[in-house]
């Protein structure tokens, strides 16, 4: 089985980690509440987001921490108790979380307190239903052009589709999911691990699974990002980049020009794209994703969190404490924690000069 996500793999971690006590493990886990603890700002925090003031902070074990701007922390209630991988708020109240085990929040509160839309035991079924009408679809269509080897080549890529759809269901919850976005208050979309692609239009009421960009490996998918200009970015394993300009429903294959994993993307002021990925890599394009050009930066070191200060200047966080800042966005100096070694991998500006770091260390 492929490690169930890149990030996951630069921590050290494997799918053995998830699947190893079965499919009522993994149950568990959707139904019971994260802990309040006390040290919970020691825990994992995989990313975070400034929200009016405030920095939530998701992670490990269901755990959401929302910091003040006076400093002080809370933790919020959470109804499960898997890894979260990401936040994504609209406004100062509306906000979605996602992590393992596909697992769908939302927040109503400015993260003070959230709600489970959707699970991976929903996303078997919606991804089920949907394998299943693409083969149904595909073999009529096939059995009315016989010799059409597009159709069948994508026939064969449909039936694989739910072949492994009909295998990964027997392990219990779908696999994780690794990044959100929503567009405003109702449109919003989530990506994960094997290439899974998910799609609101109402809140996250309900959600749709769709077949999301060219992926015929089903490599995971990273990162997501609305751009200025209406159009959704996403990245993921093996340099992939895509670019859709409706919403999803059709994707256009950027050439990255590498073959890292990609994990985090961010637009600048101005529009300029960056992602960032595996051993040091940094990709920059000024054409909204038409053309990357590969930055240097001063460290191998996997990139993981970005964040553009309210100076203008850039912060990227790493592996093995790595940060790296620059003034210009293009060129880029180290600063690194003297004998840290955990991975910083979200980066943020709680107020003017004043960053907020977290990662497998807890948070700084």
């Amino acid at each position: 089985m492929k490690t169930l996500t890149c990030l996951v793999l630069a921590l050290g971690l494997s799918a053995s980690f998830a699947y190893a006590h079965g499919p009522a493990a993994l149950s568990d886990r959707l139904e019971r509440p994260a802990r309040l603890s006390p040290l919970a700002a020691q825990s994992l925090f995989t990313d975070s987001q400034v929200v009016d003031g405030q920095v939530v902070l998701v992670g490990q074990d269901g755990r959401v921490l929302v910091r003040a701007a006076n400093g002080s922390l809370s933790q919020a209630r959470v109804p499960v108790e898997v890894l979260l991988t990401a936040v994504h708020f609209v406004d100062a109240q509306q906000g979605w979380a996602v992590g393992h085990d596909g697992v769908i929040l939302h927040s109503v509160d400015g993260g003070r307190s959230w709600q489970k839309q959707l699970d991976g035991r929903a996303i078997n079924d919606l991804a089920k239903a949907w394998a299943e009408s693409e083969v149904t679809r595909l073999e009529t269509a096939s059995a009315a052009a016989a010799d059409d080897e597009a159709l069948s080549t994508a026939l064969e890529s449909a039936q694989f589709a739910l072949e492994d759809i009909q295998a990964g269901s027997e392990y219990g919850p779908s696999r994780p999911l690794l990044d959100v976005w929503f567009k405003n208050a109702k449109e919003g979309w989530a990506v994960g691990a094997y290439g899974m692609f998910l799609h609101t239009v109402d809140g996250g009421q309900h959600w749709q699974f769709l077949a999301g960009p060219e992926n015929p490996e089903r490599l995971h998918l990273n990162g997501l990002l609305g751009l200025a200009d209406g159009g959704l970015l996403v990245a993921g394993e093996g340099g992939q980049l895509h670019r859709s300009s409706d919403g999803g429903q059709h994707w256009e294959t950027l050439d990255s020009g590498s073959n890292a994993s990609l994990y985090k993307l961010l637009q600048l002021n101005g529009g300029r794209l960056l992602v960032l990925g595996f051993g040091g890599t940094l990709l920059s394009s000024d054409d909204q994703g038409a053309s990357w050009q590969p930055l240097s930066v001063p460290a191998r070191a996997g990139l993981y969190g970005a964040a553009q200060l309210v100076d203008g200047s850039l912060l990227l966080g790493g592996h093995g404490g790595v940060l790296l800042h620059s003034e210009d966005g293009r060129s880029f100096e180290l600063w690194q924690l003297p004998g840290r070694k955990n991975a910083w991998l979200s980066v943020a500006e709680a107020a003017p000069g004043q960053l907020v770091l977290s990662g497998n260390g807890g948070l700084l």
